[in-house]
C-alpha cells in the first residue's frame, strides 16, 4: 500500500492549530456555520496534514472546529462535556483509488460533515436513523435552494426526527421512508455528496451525537461507488424506480449490510475466527451469543482479547462477565456528563477494522437495517487502536 500524504506526530500542536486558524480566517463563512458546538468542550481533534501529492481535499478545517470553540466570545459550556482527548494525527488511508480519512469522534465528524454539505455541488444523498440537527437540515435546505438534489431516506418509526424531515420536505427536499416491518429500524448513517465523497459510521445527527464517542470515515474511490449502490438499493426497497448498478471492485474496502442480508454477523465471525493474536472492541450492544461465543472460543485459544464496553446498556453486564471468565480484558466505558460510548468497533491482528451502525447484538445483526464497512488496513487499524487506547486508559479502575 502506498500513503501519498504525511504526517508528523512531532508536529507542535500549536502550529498545527495556527494553520487551522489561518484557513478558518480565510473562509467566507461565518463561523456558526462552521457548527462549533460551543455548547461542549471539544474533546479532542484529528491533525490531517497533506503531502504535495493529496487528492482527498478535506482541509484542516478539522482542527478549525477546535479553534472557534475557543475563540474570544465562545466560552464553552462543561456541562455534561466529555473529557478532553489528545489528538489522533493521521494521515488519509490511501490505497488504490481508495482514500479515507478517519473520523474518531463526534467532533471531527461533524466538522467534515459540515464542510462536505457547505461544498456540495451536484448532489446529496441521506441516510439516516437520528436526525435532530435543525442546523444541518438547514444546510441541505441551503443546497437544496441553489440546485442541489437532495434526497433522503428516513426511518418513520424514529419519532424524535420527524420534526427534522417535515422541515426538508416542506423546503422541497425529497424525503422517503424506508419500508419498515414491526421490529427492523434504518439505523444506517451515510452522506454521499455528489457521488464522489462519502461519511459513513456510527454516528447520528441526534442533539447529544456530537457528545458520544464513536467513529466515522470520510471517503472517496471505489467505496463510494459501493456505498451510493446501497443507497439505489435501499431507494428500490422504498418503491423508487431506479436502477442499481452492479458492485465496483473494491481492493481496501469491503461494504456490508443487513436485512436485507447477513453480511456484517458474518463477517464479524469470520474476523474472530481468523485473529491469531489481538482482538480489540469498542461497543456500545455486545450482546449476540453468536458473537460471544466466538469471542469465548478466541480467547481460550489465546487470543489477546479486550472489550471496553458502554455500561448504559443492562446486556452488557453479563457480557463482561461473561468474557472475564473466558481471560479476556473488559472494562466498562467512564463516561463524562451525558457522553455514551456508541461505537460499533472491531480491530482484528491490529490490522483489519470492522466498524459502523451495527450493534453486536442479535437485533442488530438479524432484524436491523445496518451498514458497516470492513477494512484490511493497518494504518486505519492504528488510527482507531490509538484512539482506543486512550479510552482504554480512561476507563481503568
Amino acid at each position: 500500500m502506498t500513503r501519498s500524504a504525511s504526517t508528523s506526530s512531532t508536529t507542535p500542536r500549536n502550529v498545527l492549530i495556527g494553520r487551522a486558524a489561518e484557513l478558518y480566517r480565510r473562509s467566507r463563512d461565518p463561523p456558526e456555520r462552521f457548527l462549533a458546538l460551543t455548547d461542549i468542550q471539544i474533546r479532542s481533534s484529528i491533525a490531517i496534514v497533506y503531502g504535495p501529492a493529496r487528492r482527498l481535499r478535506l482541509p484542516l478545517l478539522l482542527l478549525a472546529l477546535l479553534v472557534a470553540s475557543c475563540a474570544p466570545g465562545r466560552t464553552p459550556s462543561l456541562a455534561g462535556a466529555p473529557r478532553p482527548l489528545s489528538p489522533v494525527v493521521a494521515a488519509p488511508i490511501i490505497s488504490g483509488a481508495d482514500q479515507l480519512i478517519p473520523l474518531p469522534d463526534g467532533p471531527t465528524a461533524f466538522a467534515a460533515i459540515v464542510d462536505v454539505l457547505r461544498t456540495a455541488r451536484r448532489s446529496i444523498d441521506l441516510e439516516l436513523y437520528e436526525f435532530q440537527r435543525l442546523d444541518l437540515a438547514s444546510m441541505l435546505l441551503d443546497a437544496h435552494d441553489r440546485g442541489v438534489t437532495v434526497t433522503a431516506i428516513k426511518d418513520p418509526s424514529e419519532r424524535s426526527s420527524r420534526p427534522t424531515w417535515a422541515e426538508l420536505e416542506q423546503g422541497g427536499v425529497r424525503v422517503v421512508a424506508f419500508p419498515l416491518d414491526r421490529l427492523t429500524i434504518d439505523h444506517v448513517k451515510l452522506l454521499i455528496v455528489d457521488g464522489a465523497r462519502a461519511i459513513v459510521g456510527g454516528i447520528n445527527w441526534g442533539i447529544h451525537s456530537p457528545l458520544n464517542h464513536d467513529v466515522d470515515v470520510l471517503a472517496a474511490g471505489p467505496v463510494v461507488d459501493n456505498l451510493e449502490r446501497v443507497f439505489r438499493q435501499d431507494l428500490a426497497l422504498a418503491g423508487e424506480p431506479i436502477p442499481i448498478p452492479p458492485p465496483a471492485t473494491d481492493r481496501l474496502v469491503q461494504v456490508l449490510v443487513t436485512h436485507p442480508g447477513d453480511g456484517i454477523r458474518a463477517a464479524a465471525l469470520a474476523a474472530v475466527a481468523a485473529a491469531r493474536h489481538s482482538i480489540d472492541l469498542e461497543m456500545f450492544v455486545l450482546s449476540d451469543r453468536l458473537i460471544l461465543d466466538a469471542l469465548v472460543a478466541a480467547a481460550r485459544r489465546g487470543v489477546g482479547l479486550r472489550a471496553l464496553l458502554d455500561r448504559t446498556q443492562p446486556q452488557n453486564a453479563t457480557t463482561m462477565a461473561l468474557l472475564q471468565e473466558a481471560g479476556a480484558a473488559v472494562r466498562f466505558y467512564v463516561q463524562a456528563g451525558d457522553e455514551l460510548l456508541h461505537a460499533k468497533l472491531g480491530i482484528f491482528d491490529g490490522g483489519t477494522v470492522l466498524f459502523g451502525s451495527c450493534n453486536w447484538s442479535y437485533s442488530g445483526f438479524t432484524r436491523n437495517h445496518e451498514l458497516d464497512l470492513l477494512v484490511r488496513d493497518a494504518g486505519l487499524a492504528q488510527i482507531f487502536l490509538t484512539r482506543l487506547d486512550q479510552d482504554w486508559a480512561a476507563s481503568a479502575a
